[in-house]
């Protein structure tokens, strides 16, 4: 998208978020913070067209599973990180299992191919590939063994890795997140001894800075607040989930949020007017703003991976129910409510497409000589894993 002035400062942020969370709607309102925006002293930054706050349309109908799509290879037993590029309309998912990336058409639900080359489930220094994103120039980068970051060139046939980084550690690399403004990618080293997050350049491919984090127990998904201008990352620690600022600028951590309290601290995903859901055990809906908790859902876990989907305004988590069952549990991204769960036995993590409403959850194979209770075969896929398909009624 091209570039354009945002003038908004944080104040007129805060109250935005503070008159959405009374509840009040009315034009009244919204005319009063357009007049707001418009008095407040702007500090003028050029930054790309990206998540505006707003008031979401939220899609009402159930959520229910639609289809299941074999993957060819080896069986899926170790998968990670799911990613739908919204550009291309291109689902990549980590499969360690067959040592690389796959592709899936997100529009039509068709496999279309596998990016190789990466370490694979067993790596000595840690398996890959393990998070992932696609950047605006179709480059696709991922966490992988060995402290590697591996940038895959999407645009030649096939796509193919075209440069290997170093995170100077011992272990994985593994999530990460993408600031389109100074163009770097923040990716945690979280099996090292303490954490710490690396910055790289995506022109250079250079190390830019690390950031430590000496009382993490690891590094988990992190976001990009484009309204902030600031890294957001789930920092599990031995108190809980806490979510770490962090500035580009200075390479920084600017602020903590403590969200949870014996609970690991995993997933983190940014939804409508600066809210996001934390995972520490449950999904936690936080104030991005500053840290308030504006909701704990308790009646799903918060699993590995979570998801905003901008197409119908719903927050999406893999986990356990209050039984025990895995299930697609669904969360209004307007009021941070539990709306659904759908059973979903054998999903790990999720991602969806805004432009058709999938939401596409990446099942892992059951261990051999079992019999296949996941997802995949109610659809005639047994033994292998497969990714399930949902959408809206």
């Amino acid at each position: 998208m091209n570039a354009r002035i945002v003038t908004v400062s944080a104040v007129t942020v805060g109250l935005l978020v503070g008159a959405h969370q009374t509840g009040f709607r009315s034009a009244t309102i919204v005319a009063a913070q357009r007049d707001a925006i418009a008095r407040a002293t702007p500090i003028q930054t050029t930054r790309p067209e990206a998540f505006i706050p707003g008031i979401p349309t939220v899609v009402k109908t159930p959520v229910t599973l639609l289809k299941a799509i074999a993957i060819p290879g080896a069986p899926l037993a170790s998968t990670d990180l799911v990613w739908v590029d919204q550009a291309s309309e291109r689902l990549y998912f980590a499969d360690r299992s067959n040592f690389g990336v796959d592709i899936i058409d997100a529009e039509n639900d068709v496999y279309l191919a596998r990016i190789t080359g990466f370490v694979g489930a067993t790596g000595p220094n840690g398996g890959g590939p393990n998070g992932l994103l696609v950047t605006p120039d179709n480059k696709l980068w991922a966490g992988d063994g060995n402290s590697l970051v591996e940038v895959v060139d999407l645009g030649l046939n096939p796509p193919r890795i075209i440069q290997s980084i170093s995170t100077r550690g011992t272990n994985r690399a593994d999530e990460l997140a993408y600031d389109p403004v100074d163009r770097i990618i923040m990716i945690g080293n979280d099996r090292e001894s303490p954490p710490y997050a690396t910055l790289i350049s995506v022109d250079s491919y250079s190390i830019l800075g690390t950031v430590p984090f000496r009382e993490a127990t690891g590094l988990e998904q992190p976001v990009w607040n484009p309204q902030l201008h600031l890294f957001m990352v789930n920092v599990p620690t031995a108190r809980g989930a806490e979510v770490a600022l962090v500035d580009p600028k200075t390479m920084s951590v600017t602020a903590t949020y403590v969200v949870g309290s014996n609970c690991g601290g995993t997933g983190l995903a940014l939804g409508p007017f600066q809210r996001m859901l934390v995972a520490c055990g449950t999904p936690f809906i936080v104030n991005a703003v500053n840290g308030s908790v504006v909701n704990n859902v308790t009646q799903v876990g918060s699993g590995d991976e979570v998801w905003y989907n901008a197409g119908d305004g719903q927050f999406y988590v893999t986990a356990a129910d209050n039984t025990g069952a895995t299930v697609l549990g669904v969360i209004d991204g307007e009021t941070g409510m539990w709306r659904q769960n759908i059973p979903a036995p054998g999903a790990r993590n999720v991602a969806a497409l805004a432009g058709n409403n999938h939401i596409f959850a990446v099942v892992r194979a059951p261990a051999a000589n079992t019999t296949d209770t996941t997802l995949c075969a109610r659809f005639g896929i047994t033994g292998t894993g497969c990714v399930g398909v949902f959408t809206h009624q």
